[in-house]
């Protein structure tokens, strides 16, 4: 269980961090934990923000050469 405590805040920041937990769909107080820990080295597991995107292309299969990639002659 953690402790409890009492902070007062500005209007813009409040605004700021109320924008941002409904954005990350956390609550305000999650995100002062985070900054906590971001600030002051806290957290020992390591987080790297960012996005992970896959992108992968093909070409749709011809019946004629199932099995065989288009352009790749063998033995010619």
């Amino acid at each position: 269980m953690g402790t409890r405590f009492h902070i007062t805040l500005e209007d813009s920041q409040y605004a700021f961090l109320t924008d941002q937990s409904e954005r990350l769909s956390v609550s305000v107080a999650e995100l002062i934990r985070r900054a906590i820990d971001s600030t002051f080295a806290l957290n020992t597991k390591r987080r790297t923000p960012g996005v992970e995107l896959s992108v992968g292309v093909w070409r749709r299969p011809d019946a004629a050469v199932v099995g065989r990639r288009p352009g790749l002659r063998l033995g010619r």
